[in-house]
């Protein structure tokens, strides 16, 4: 009885075989590469120029030229204070070098006179003498004046707030009739060319990060858009409150220009820099005790079988997965179809998706 319910079991099994077709799946073979992670960070746009304009000297605000919002070009008059008293000085100043000059005029020519009296033997040496220390003394007190002129006219330019550089005002914080005083801030300029986007990276990972490394980024006003950038700056002094260091990123020449204060998404691309075993995501099967496994297609004969693999994983780069342990180069690992399977069924390996 024992030897018939054995042989009647395994003829059904064997029919069972027959009738049951091979599980169509996608398999791909475990390689060694290099792969690239991506390394993906949240970063500011900064302006390349930002400033808090004061005015050189203290005074009552005459009249505000520009307002919140305005683009200005370098060289541009953004507020005056009053210049009255700096106007009337200026004008002293002239008058004392226009007349210091016609005295150094007249003591040249008094000078001239005396060296060809001189020469004639007409006058005594001491006069000729006289007039010219007279000459270099008139030629002084002109240099002089035209400096303390030059002085007088730096005050009153002083009393102009100038654009340092093109950009836009963000802030305006006088209005006319307010005193002002040195150091206070009047306005607030940014400039809006040549934008660059600033993230903080981790210490740990700082070191995987050179000038070289290829970067990508996303403006929070256009997700989806990826444009590419190169990293300008490398700070490596961390900031102790984040643990972290300064990357500045400036894009591309030819790219669309980026406004300041936005937020960005920046990814970094991280060659592994040695190959590395890995396969797809989709290979990977998490069960709920937590452990990590994989379905491999084996050659049986003619035919192929599924078998289950247990996995050591290691860092994850993009779309592939590093295996540390479980799996060998040259192996096929299941990435579509791998849902159901059971140990040692048949597969049918196809170069496409299994339909549903």
């Amino acid at each position: 009885m024992t030897i018939l319910l054995a042989a009647a079991i395994s003829g059904a099994t064997a029919l069972f075989a027959q009738e049951v077709p091979a599980v169509p799946v996608v398999a791909v073979e475990v390689k060694r590469e290099v792969v690239t992670e991506k390394f993906t960070l949240t970063g500011t746009v900064t302006p390349s120029q930002e400033a808090s304009l004061s005015p050189r000297a203290s005074g009552l605000v005459a009249q505000v030229h520009v307002d919140a919002g305005a683009e200005v070009t370098a060289g541009t008059v953004l507020l005056t204070l009053d210049s009255a008293l700096a106007q009337l000085a200026l004008q002293a100043a002239e008058a004392a070098h226009a007349q210091a000059q016609a005295q150094s005029v007249e003591s040249q020519r008094l000078l001239a006179e005396a060296r060809r009296l001189l020469d004639r033997n007409s006058i005594p040496e001491t006069l000729a003498m006289t007039r010219k220390a007279e000459a270099a003394i008139a030629t002084a007190a002109s240099q002089r004046t035209a400096a303390a002129r030059a002085e007088q006219q730096e005050r009153l330019d002083r009393h102009q707030v100038i654009a340092p550089f093109n950009g836009v005002i963000t802030r305006k914080l006088t209005e006319a009739g307010e005193w002002v005083t040195t150091g206070t801030a009047v306005m607030r300029l940014v400039a809006l060319a040549n934008a660059r986007i600033d993230v903080q990276v981790p210490q740990e990972r700082l070191g995987e990060i050179s000038s070289e490394t290829p970067v990508e980024f996303e403006l929070s006003t256009a997700p989806g858009v990826v444009r590419t950038g190169r990293i300008t700056a490398r700070i490596p002094v961390s900031d102790p409150n984040t643990r972290s260091a300064l990357v500045r990123i400036e894009p591309r020449e030819g790219s669309p220009p980026i406004m300041p204060g936005k937020s960005a998404r920046v990814t970094f691309l991280i060659a592994s820099g040695q190959a590395v075993l890995t396969v797809p995501r989709d290979a990977v099967i998490r069960r709920a005790d937590g452990t990590v496994n994989a379905w491999v297609a084996e050659r049986a004969g003619e035919t192929w079988t599924a078998s289950m693999r247990r996995l050591d994983l290691g860092r994850t780069f993009s779309d592939q997965v590093e295996i540390v342990n479980g799996l060998e180069p040259g192996q096929m690992v299941i990435t579509r179809g791998n849902e159901t399977l059971r140990p040692g069924q048949a597969v049918q390996l196809m170069s496409e998706p299994p339909q549903p």
